[in-house]
C-alpha cells in the first residue's frame, strides 16, 4: 500500500488543500479510502467507532499510518471522546509513525490525563520511533501540566536539548512555561535571557511567573524592557502589584495604562477593584465602577467581576453599596459572589444580617463551600453570636464539608472573643491536625482582652515557638506580663526578641483624598502636610482631654518606660496622623475612612470614639480584622474587637 507521510503539526483541512491538487501523493490522499468517512465525521454525522476500526482492519487499512492516525484522532475528537477506545485501536498499529504517537500524547493532555502523555512520549523513544518538534512540545506541556517532578522536567529538556528542538519557539516558550510552573524561575530565567528569537508569549509568561511569585521588582523590570507591551502584559505586571500588596503602584501602573490609551480588560478591572479594596480606594473604586457601566463589561455571565465590585465596596465600608451591587444580579447563583456579600456583611460587623444571608442562600438551594463556612464563622465571632457559630460549625459536614484548620480556627476564634478561653485552648489542642502560630495568637490576643495570663501565657509560648520571627506576638506576650506586673518575664521576652533580631511590623495607616493614597507610618514626616498635621493633632489632644481623653498605654511596647516618651509614641500613631490629614482636608459632611494593616489598638480606638463625639464627624476605619464605624461617640464593634 502507498504510504504518505505529512507534518503532524499541519491542520487536516491544510494537508488536504495543499497536496490534494498536484503530484502522486496529492492523488493517493484525494483517493484515500479513509476519507469519506471522515468527511460523514466531520458534517457531524454519526459513525460507529468500532465498525469503522473494523472496517479498516478487514481492509488493510490499518497498516496505513495516516488511515490510523485518523482513526484515532476521530475517537478523540467524536461528540463522546473515548480515550480508551483511542488506545485500543493504537495497540492494534504494528509500526506507529510519529503523527500517530502524537495524536496519543496530544489526545491524553486534552482529555486530562498529562502523565499518561509523559509516558507515552517514553514508550515512544523505547519504540525507537523518530520524534519531532511537535513531539517536544507535547512532552513539555504535559510535564507542565502534570506538575511532574523536578528531575522529569529536567530530562524532558534535556531530550529536547538532544534532538536539537530547543530552536523551535513553541518548545522554547513550552520550557519557559514548564520551569515556572515547577517553580524554578532561576532556569526559566537563564532560558529566557539566553534565548535569541523570543516572543510576546515569551515576555509574558516571566513576567506573570515573576509577579506570582512575589518578586515584582524583576516583573517590573521586564515590563519595562519589553520590545512590545500587550494588555495581557499590563495585566500581568499590574497583578504582581496586587499579589505582592503594593496596590498603590497597582493603581499607578493602571493609570499609566490608560494614558498610554491601552484599553483594560474584564481581568485587569477586576486586578484594580482588588487594589482599591487592599487600600480602601472607594473614589478610584466608584470610577472604576462607572467605566464598567459605561463599557457594559457586566453583561452577561462575568459573576468575577460583580465578586469583586462587591468585595470593594465591602472593604471601603460601604455595604449599603455593595448590597445594592449583589442584589442588582438577576440569577445569584454563583456561591462566590455570596461569599463575597456575607464576608462584607462579617466584616462591616453585621452578623446577624450575614446570618440572613447564609440561611437565604440554603433556602435558593446552593450549597456552601468551605469559604462559606470561613466567612458565616468570622460574622459570627466579630459580634458575638457565640451559640450560632458553634451550630454552624458542627453542621458542615451535613453540608458536605469536612472542617479544615480555617475551621477551627474560626471556631478559636468566637469561642475566644467571647470570654470562653478555656474552651477555645481545648479546641487547639484536641483538634485533627497541628494549629498554625495565628490561631495560638488569636487565642492570646483574646487572653489580653479578658485578663487570664494562665492561658494567655500558654497561649503565646505557642505561638512564638510556631512563628518566631514574628515580632508582634513577643510585644503582646511581654506586654501581658508586664500588666500583671511580672517585669522579669516582660524584660526576658523583649531581651529574647532583640538576641533573635525580631522587628515588630510596622504600623501604617492609608488614606483617599482627591483621588491619591496618601500613606502614614508612626511618628511619620514625610507628607507635604506634615506641619499643618502635627498642629492639628496638638489641637485635637488639647480639646479631646478636655472631653475625658486619657491616654491608654497599656498596649505600647513595654521598653518604653518614661510616662512622657509613651504619651509622644501613642499621639503620633498611624491613624491619628490619617485622622488629622482627614480633619485638614475634608469637609464636615464626608466621612473620614482609614484603611489600616494592623488591629487598631485600644488607644486609638478611645481616641477615635472621642474625635467623632467632640467634633461631630464619621470615621470609619478598616483594620485588619474588619470594620469599625464611628459616629456620635460610639462604635459599631460595641468595643467587641
Amino acid at each position: 500500500m502507498a504510504k504518505y507521510f505529512r507534518n503532524p503539526s499541519t491542520p487536516f483541512s491544510l494537508f488536504i488543500s495543499g497536496h490534494g491538487s498536484s503530484g502522486a501523493a496529492g492523488k493517493f490522499i484525494a483517493d484515500h479510502p479513509i476519507l469519506p468517512l471522515l468527511e460523514k465525521a466531520k458534517r457531524h454525522e454519526h459513525i460507529d467507532l468500532t465498525a469503522l476500526h473494523a472496517h479498516t482492519i478487514t481492509s488493510g487499512l490499518i497498516a496505513d499510518p495516516f488511515a490510523a492516525s485518523r482513526v484515532i484522532e476521530l475517537c478523540l475528537q467524536a461528540r463522546s471522546p473515548n480515550l480508551d477506545y483511542a488506545t485500543t485501536v493504537f495497540h492494534s498499529i504494528e509500526r506507529p509513525d510519529v503523527y500517530t504517537w502524537n495524536a496519543m500524547i496530544a489526545g491524553h493532555i486534552a482529555h486530562g490525563c498529562p502523565k499518561s502523555s509523559v509516558a507515552f512520549y517514553f514508550r515512544m523513544r523505547r519504540s525507537l520511533a523518530p520524534p519531532n518538534n511537535y513531539t517536544f512540545a507535547l512532552l513539555v506541556k504535559a510535564c507542565t501540566l502534570a506538575g511532574v517532578a523536578i528531575g522529569i522536567g529536567r530530562e524532558a529538556h534535556g531530550q529536547v536539548l538532544k534532538c536539537g528542538a530547543e530552536y523551535w519557539l513553541v518548545v522554547k516558550n513550552s520550557l519557559l512555561r514548564m520551569y515556572c510552573k515547577l517553580g524554578l524561575l532561576e532556569d526559566a530565567y537563564t532560558l529566557f535571557k539566553t534565548s535569541l528569537d523570543l516572543d510576546i508569549i515569551s515576555w509574558i509568561t516571566m513576567i506573570s511567573a515573576f509577579g506570582k511569585n512575589g518578586d515584582v521588582w524583576t516583573a517590573r523590570k521586564l515590563f519595562d524592557e519589553m520590545p512590545e507591551r500587550s494588555l495581557v502584559s499590563w495585566s500581568a505586571v499590574i497583578d504582581g502589584y496586587v499579589r505582592s500588596g503594593d496596590s498603590s503602584e497597582a493603581l499607578r501602573l493602571f493609570r499609566q495604562m490608560q494614558a498610554e490609551s491601552v484599553k483594560p480588560d474584564s481581568v485587569v478591572l477586576v486586578s484594580v477593584l482588588k487594589a482599591c479594596a487592599q487600600l480602601g480606594a472607594l473614589a478610584q473604586g466608584r470610577w472604576i465602577h462607572l467605566y464598567i457601566d459605561r463599557n457594559e463589561f457586566l453583561k452577561g455571565d462575568n459573576v468575577i467581576l460583580w465578586t469583586a465590585l462587591v468585595d470593594m465596596y465591602s472593604k471601603c465600608g460601604c455595604i449599603d453599596v455593595a448590597l445594592e451591587v449583589f442584589d442588582s444580579v438577576r440569577d445569584v447563583g454563583d456561591v462566590v459572589l455570596w461569599n463575597a456579600m456575607i464576608g462584607g456583611l462579617a466584616m462591616n460587623g453585621h452578623g446577624a444580617d450575614a446570618l440572613k444571608l447564609f440561611w437565604r442562600m440554603k433556602e435558593q438551594g446552593l450549597r456552601p463551600n468551605e469559604t462559606t463556612f470561613i466567612e458565616i464563622l468570622c460574622a459570627c465571632a466579630h459580634t458575638g453570636l457565640v451559640e450560632d457559630g458553634i451550630e454552624i460549625f458542627e453542621s458542615m459536614k451535613s453540608h458536605g464539608c469536612e472542617p479544615r484548620r480555617e475551621h477551627f480556627g474560626c471556631l478559636v476564634d468566637v469561642l475566644a472573643r467571647s470570654g470562653r478561653l478555656q474552651e477555645a485552648e481545648q479546641v487547639l489542642l484536641n483538634m485533627p491536625m497541628e494549629p498554625q502560630a495565628s490561631q495560638w495568637g488569636a487565642l492570646m490576643s483574646a487572653c489580653r482582652t479578658h485578663n487570664n495570663i494562665e492561658v494567655g501565657e500558654r497561649a503565646g509560648r505557642r505561638s512564638i515557638m510556631l512563628e518566631p520571627q514574628d515580632g508582634g506576638r513577643y510585644v503582646l506576650l511581654a506586654n501581658m506580663y508586664a500588666n500583671v506586673g511580672r517585669w522579669p518575664e516582660a524584660s526576658e521576652t523583649r531581651t529574647t526578641m532583640e538576641a533573635e533580631g525580631v522587628k515588630k511590623e510596622r504600623g501604617c495607616s492609608f488614606i483617599e483624598w482627591e483621588g491619591i493614597v496618601h500613606e502614614f507610618i508612626v511618628g511619620d514626616m514625610r507628607h507635604k502636610q506634615t506641619r499643618e498635621i502635627y498642629a492639628m493633632l496638638d489641637e485635637m489632644e488639647r480639646k479631646l482631654e478636655i472631653n475625658g481623653y486619657v491616654k491608654n498605654a497599656s498596649q505600647l511596647v513595654v521598653d518604653v518606660s518614661d510616662e512622657e516618651e509613651k504619651g509622644m509614641a501613642l499621639a503620633y500613631h498611624s491613624e491619628k496622623l490619617a485622622i488629622a490629614f482627614g480633619m485638614i482636608n475634608m469637609a464636615n459632611e464626608l466621612p473620614i475612612r482609614i484603611v489600616k494593616n494592623l488591629r487598631v489598638c485600644r488607644d486609638c480606638h478611645e481616641y477615635t470614639k472621642i474625635v467623632s463625639r467632640v467634633y461631630r464627624r464619621e470615621l470609619i476605619v478598616r483594620d485588619r480584622k474588619r470594620f469599625h464605624r464611628f459616629v456620635d461617640g460610639e462604635c459599631s464593634c460595641k468595643d467587641f474587637w
